[in-house]
């Protein structure tokens, strides 16, 4: 058995080096909800506050896109209740796409406004995205086909025939950042743009874990063993009504054999030599820029 002794000082800067790694998780990651917003229904009923106004993927913002509306001036396919952030009530709306903005306002790519809106409303306009998208799939009810109406003292589509209950979900995926010694394994798809590479991802299975779909995934896309399965950080993706969970693990066996169903290039990359990766909005970004400054956990 070994022992190791270490200084006051040592353990001093391990655990500032753990609290400035968790600290840094929290802040980086876009659509993480920001820490004074509250879930509570109890405000619903308000109708001024914050507007999040989407047409299709298409966000209403002021013409510098620094700003988004305090009443919904346009009208409505539907209108959710977000949530309450720093006294003010936040709604979302769907508009039709052949709607005009009004004068000094403009229709943007949701993806394009990160790091142009505060990251707060940023984060908050994600949760208003996939809100919308689950009260637009969820008007009728899966098992009979009735019309469903909100419940009042939750977030749930209730069926007025059959009383089903419908409630917001989640499909939660894996993004894996596979190492072999000082190089790590990056990917790419055909729905890539062009000369862009990622990490690898997937869908969890039923009845699978978050590690057990990392090891598979992996298997699968590129016919790698890997181990070594540790968590990184996890992200909400409104794109896909989506929690990205990251991780990190190890290469232990095998040659690159790529699914050509999805999979068109990959390999492995050393610091120096990164082709083009995600932007920040993603986590993925995230996962291979701490690997860049040898943060990963070991």
């Amino acid at each position: 058995m070994w022992v190791v002794f270490l200084t006051i000082s040592e353990v001093s800067d391990i655990l500032l080096r753990l609290f400035t790694y968790s600290e840094e998780k929290m802040d980086s990651i876009p659509f993480a909800m920001p820490q004074d917003f509250t879930l509570s229904l109890a405000r619903a009923h308000l109708n001024q506050g914050q507007w999040f106004i989407f047409s299709k993927q298409l966000m209403l913002v002021s013409e510098e896109g620094k700003r988004i509306p305090k009443t919904a001036n346009l009208p409505s396919l539907r209108e959710v209740y977000v949530g309450y952030f720093k006294g003010e009530s936040c709604f979302a709306a769907e508009i039709a796409e052949d709607v005009q903005a009004p004068s000094g306002w403009m229709w943007s790519c949701f993806r394009s406004l990160h790091g142009v809106l505060p990251k707060e409303e940023y984060a908050l306009a994600g949760r208003a995205l996939q809100l919308l998208e689950w009260d637009r799939t969820h008007t009728y009810c899966g098992t009979c086909g009735q019309k469903t109406f909100p419940r009042k003292e939750e977030r749930c589509r209730e069926c007025s025939s059959c009383g089903q209950l419908a409630y917001p979900k989640l499909a939660p995926a894996i993004m894996a950042l596979v190492q072999r010694e000082e190089k790590i394994l990056l990917a790419r798809g055909s729905h890539f743009p062009q000369n862009m590479y990622s990490v690898l991802a997937g869908y969890l299975d039923v009845g699978e874990t978050l590690e057990q779909c990392v090891v598979r995934e992996v298997q699968e896309e590129v016919g790698l063993k890997v181990g070594n399965v540790r968590y990184m950080g996890s992200q909400p993706w409104p794109f896909t009504g989506s929690l990205m969970v990251g991780f990190a693990c190890d290469w232990l066996e095998g040659d690159i054999i790529k699914d050509p169903l999805e999979i068109e290039e990959a390999g492995w990359f050393a610091r120096d030599e990164l082709p083009i990766i995600p932007t920040e909005v993603s986590l993925a970004y995230w996962l291979i820029d701490s690997w860049k400054r040898g943060r990963l956990p070991s």
